[in-house]
């Protein structure tokens, strides 16, 4: 008969983590008096990210949550004939990652896309078409846009007139894609289709050019290249079958094997509510990049949701939520609502011009009809309980959000406030010191330094430059610093974000790339600690969706999603973190990943 293990959440744990309201009402149902022990994970380091234990060898697990965290010995003794048992051989255990910036949305839409727009050679555009015809489903379209358009726009501002981009070879396109139509656009407007494409869009080496278009044959053979001209392309690409939710499954299956298999077991989406968003008639496209939160709905019901999301909605809809059964801390334990979003600028809002444009400091974003109407969405939605998040990337738009937030606080009634700056890009001290006082939170992605990095200081000038990215700083003056990725980037795919935290972890300890540059770090004074990493990684997210008294740490109670690492990332050289690997991702209580040829742990 199987061992059984009786536990409560303990009352110490509420009553000294200054519970919220609504933390509280995320704290999951009590567990059955007798649950048997599902899943054991022995002979490990656990680093548990709860100050009150904060080591272990052994943790158990039964159905969903934690239920010990302790000895081998311990472990041992709740197992049952049924359990699982992983003998981990001193891997390194920690809760589940959450990244708490994705739009999830955009990554469904690039998945049927080959990357493209930073391609002016065929050896790299074949390249990167077999990276996504070994992922594509067989049979379905594969797009992309704008090839040759950085090397074109590189070409341009050097004043080179006789660029000229590359055409893909049909013969070489068809060898690796005999079972995927393909549709390219190139970024003058004209297309390339492979001969799969031909087929469907019914176009054959005897059709007659449309006005204002042309089918481009080889100038020997008269056959088709691929190459489409003007209105040829256009109208081709009107044959692409629309979107559709069976589509976007089929992708969405896909993706969420590869969050698992990067550790993610929690994200913080950009999402919007369809049935608000077609009641609306907007100015400008205010919800651009955010997920139809029917999509993680639908995998909920199907059984096949493996990252807990929770939906950072459109502020501006603020209203409307609550007829829709949305108000904070309302949802489950796999979607649960609370934050909503604004953008504030665009390109940074800085306070000074720009030291390389002295004509332009930026300004307010093009998703916002103006300063009054975004300080009242925020301190009518805060008065309603919702936290509030903005993306901000510039001196001036901190400035303005936090006077914002202060308004909220002025006008609302005193509450547990978890204000959120996203990205948080150029604050001044002042205002650092300012969102500390807050208690804010900024939504970090540490890759983004690196793109910024080379350019900062021609930006911004050296003194503005030493606080662009300034992690250390905030961490000091009390602002509490999440981890995420943007993933999947740039909504053109002008610029694509590492979704794996491995690699932002080390991006944040050590504010280098991949190759070790700069040496020593961009100003390695605001470089985080591997601890603090992992806690922005992990609790962190938990408190910034108020989940953090059922997850973000290996506690006993808390539900249990589990990383294990390859090594420890404590007791490693920062160079070397890039090279751990995930073993294994438990979400819920079971494995849903398991690396087939595990590395040997430290």
């Amino acid at each position: 008969m199987a061992s059984h293990w009786a536990f409560t959440l303990p009352m110490l744990f509420l009553a000294t983590a200054g519970v919220s309201p609504q933390a509280l009402a995320a704290t999951p149902a009590a567990v059955a008096p007798t649950a048997a022990v599902t899943l054991i994970l022995k002979n490990a380091h656990l680093w548990t990210v709860d100050e009150r234990k904060p080591t272990a060898s052994a943790l158990a697990i039964a159905d969903r949550h934690i239920v010990l965290v302790g000895d081998d010995r311990q472990a041992m003794k709740l197992a049952g004939p049924d359990t699982q048992v992983l003998d981990l051989d001193g891997a390194f255990v920690l809760p589940g990652f959450t990244d708490t910036h994705t739009h999830f949305g955009n990554a469904v839409a690039a998945f049927y896309e080959v990357r493209v727009i930073d391609v002016n050679d065929e050896a790299l555009l074949l390249e990167r078409l077999r990276a996504t015809v070994s992922s594509v489903p067989k049979g379905m379209w594969i797009t992309g846009y704008d090839w040759s358009s950085v090397a074109a726009a590189r070409a341009r501002r050097a004043g080179d007139t006789t660029f000229v981009p590359f055409s893909p070879s049909l013969a070489d396109v068809d060898r690796i894609t005999p079972d995927h139509p393909v549709l390219l656009r190139r970024y003058d407007g004209a297309y390339f289709i492979n001969s799969r494409g031909l087929q469907l869009a019914r176009i054959d080496p005897h059709a007659p050019n449309p006005a204002n278009g042309e089918y481009v044959r080889d100038s020997h053979t008269h056959e088709l290249t691929g190459m489409l001209l003007g209105s040829a392309g256009s109208r081709t690409a009107l044959i692409l079958p629309p979107a559709s939710r069976a589509r976007d499954l089929a992708a969405a299956q896909s993706l969420l094997r590869t969050l698992n298999s990067l550790g993610i077991t929690s994200i913080h989406d950009i999402a919007h509510v369809e049935e608000i968003s077609q009641t609306h008639i907007w100015s400008t496209d205010v919800e651009r990049s955010t997920t139809d939160l029917d999509l993680f709905k639908d995998l909920r019901t199907r059984g096949e949701l493996t990252v807990r999301v929770y939906p950072i909605l459109t502020l501006a809809s603020w209203q409307d939520y609550r007829a829709f059964g949305i108000t904070p801390g309302t949802g489950d334990d796999l979607i649960r609502y609370g934050t909503l979003k604004q953008f504030i600028d665009g390109s940074a809002w800085m306070s000074k011009p720009y030291a390389n444009h002295p004509e332009s400091s930026g300004g307010l974003s093009f998703r916002v009809d103006d300063e009054r109407t975004v300080r009242d969405d925020i301190v009518g939605a805060d008065a309603l309980g919702f936290d509030t998040a903005a993306h901000v990337t510039g001196d001036r738009a901190h400035q303005v959000l936090l006077d914002w937030y202060e308004d909220a606080i002025r006008t609302n009634p005193a509450r547990d406030r978890r204000f959120r700056l996203i990205h948080a890009w150029y604050p001044s001290r002042a205002d650092i010191e300012r969102a500390g006082r807050m208690h804010a939170i900024a939504d970090v992605q540490p890759w983004q330094l690196l793109g910024e990095s080379s350019e900062m200081v021609e930006k911004l000038g050296p003194d503005r430059a030493a606080l662009g990215f300034p992690w250390r700083t905030m961490l000091e003056q009390g602002v509490r610093i999440t981890l995420g990725s943007d993933w999947p980037g740039s909504f053109d795919r002008s610029s694509m974000a590492p979704i794996d935290p491995i690699e932002n972890i080390y991006y944040a300890v050590t504010r280098q790339r991949l190759d070790g540059t700069p040496a020593g770090g961009w100003h390695p004074e605001q470089r985080m600690t591997v601890e603090e990493a992992i806690q922005a990684y992990t609790l962190n997210g938990a408190y910034a969706s108020r989940e953090e008294n059922v997850k973000g740490s290996l506690t006993e109670g808390k539900l249990a999603d589990v990383v294990v690492l390859s090594k420890d990332l404590r007791r490693i050289a920062p160079r070397d973190i890039p090279g751990v690997r995930v073993r294994y991702t438990i979400f819920d209580g079971r494995v849903v990943y398991a690396s087939d040829a595990p590395q040997a742990a430290n």
